[in-house]
């Protein structure tokens, strides 16, 4: 009786939520880090279409490291015998809650379904001007894997100067995971959806720029120019920093080996148009039987594109499309038994278009495709339950998103997003030798999320 009537909540909240946002196809958003808007006296809207997604003066605001200020100031000046000081006299302080609940088509077996997650995610930011040219956007989270650590952080040293008789902005950078320093939403880090997917059963293979060995468990510096507002560029070394904020069930031996360098180049000839490359090169240890067994590669390189049009005030729409280009090498020497090819390669193209309605009602829609080679590596890397392949199977994952957000205030959204899958795991039906259809893993999400 009990479950009868959690599922009937669970269909009234998503007929509710649907409802609200279905009214503006008929008929402020949200979520900055509330520590931007105390700090500059400008609401959500102006730096975001929805968080984390960056309007033009939110790229600039990040990229000048974050020093636009309303705040009274605690100053002193400086002298021979003590350098000066400049920081905002009111701590720039916020907390960011997300609650959600995930509905798969079919049940994993020994899961939940629905499933909710209360936090999902509970957020404590210090983010904003540290000292003249200095500032950060430092995250330390709770989530519902029972983990709390460092999370996205980035800190940023800014400054301005002529290069070629042309206005040129400079800065050296510190942070935990590639492209968290970029300022467009078409790269890993922060790319579209802006609402996870915490179900029990999500794509099993991803780009490794953007797996939980890498973000958030490195560290790394890297210098910045942005030429004209023309031309970006950034260079940036990694190393292995699991302590940081790894998940209760990551397996804390396998780590990046040595030093991994990171590119990014980006050409943005009008500020609503960016074209741009990325690529991530890395040894990784591998964890096999609690051990780390040997080094494999892994190459990754990176084309994207982000544009933003502004039809009127009332309507933002921003296109986003990425692809990714992987190499993983020497296999056999990684995995015992494996007797395939010793390097795979993997593609991964995403397609979105996001617009918001009066900074209030928001409807995105997706495509995202996975292709690699045959082998039979991942079923023996993934060989049981819901997540596995068959033998000799390819990762070939592809679908479709859909979202749906309301924002009763600039700080509170309200989601609900649809994930169809035509294919996973390299089948559209029985992928994991079991049974399991692509189609038993489409998945509802609800979200809320509160700024403060």
């Amino acid at each position: 009786m009990r479950r009868q009537h959690y599922s009937q909540l669970w269909y009234w909240g998503v007929f509710i939520l649907v409802g609200l946002t279905l009214n503006v196809l008929f008929s402020p958003q949200a979520a900055a880090v509330p520590s931007f808007s105390r700090q500059t006296g400008q609401a959500c809207a102006a730096c975001h279409t929805s968080y984390p997604g960056l309007t033009p003066y939110g790229r600039q605001f990040k990229l000048s490291g974050y020093q636009i200020s309303t705040l009274k100031q605690v100053k002193s000046k400086a002298s021979d015998s003590s350098p000066g000081m400049s920081i905002n006299r009111i701590p720039n302080l916020s907390v960011i809650l997300q609650a959600g609940e995930a509905y798969l088509n079919k049940r994993v077996p020994g899961t939940q379904n629905p499933n909710a997650d209360f936090p999902k995610e509970l957020g404590f930011y210090y983010a904003g001007k540290v000292a003249p040219h200095l500032g950060t956007f430092l995250q330390a989270t709770y989530d519902s894997s029972g983990s709390f650590g460092i999370d996205m952080s980035d800190m940023r040293y800014a400054r301005y100067a002529k290069l070629f008789s042309k206005s040129t902005l400079w800065g050296l950078d510190i942070n935990n995971g590639p492209t968290f320093e970029d300022p467009w939403n078409s790269t890993p880090g922060y790319g579209w959806p802006y609402v996870g997917n915490d179900a029990a059963v999500g794509p099993t293979i991803g780009p490794f720029i953007a797996s939980d060995a890498i973000q958030t468990n490195v560290i790394g510096i890297g210098a910045y120019q942005y030429w004209n507002s023309l031309l970006y560029t950034y260079a940036g070394v990694y190393q292995a920093a699991p302590q940081g904020n790894t998940p209760a069930n990551w397996n804390k031996g396998a780590t990046i080996s040595g030093a991994a360098p990171y590119y990014r180049i980006a050409f943005t000839p009008t500020p609503n148009l960016e074209i741009g490359s990325f690529g991530f090169f890395t040894d990784f240890h591998p964890y096999n039987n609690g051990q780390k067994s040997g080094k494999d590669h892994y190459t990754d390189i990176g084309l994207d594109t982000q544009y933003q049009m502004y039809p009127n005030q009332d309507n933002i729409l921003t296109l986003h499309a990425s692809y990714i280009y992987e190499k993983h090498s020497n296999l056999s020497g990684t995995l015992p038994g494996y007797n395939g090819s010793s390097s795979l390669t993997n593609q991964f193209f995403n397609i979105d278009g996001n617009w918001y309605y009066k900074h209030r009602y928001g409807i995105g829609l997706g495509f995202f495709y996975t292709q690699g080679d045959r082998s039979t590596y991942y079923n023996m890397v993934y060989e049981n339950g819901s997540d596995g392949f068959k033998a000799n199977s390819r990762p070939d994952t592809n679908g479709e998103i859909l979202e749906l957000d309301y924002f009763p205030w600039q700080n509170v959204r309200l989601s609900t997003q649809y994930i169809a899958y035509n294919k996973f795991n390299g089948s559209s039906s029985n992928y994991n030798g079991q049974g399991r259809s692509a189609s038993d893993n489409n998945t509802w999400l609800l979200n809320v999320l509160f700024g403060f």
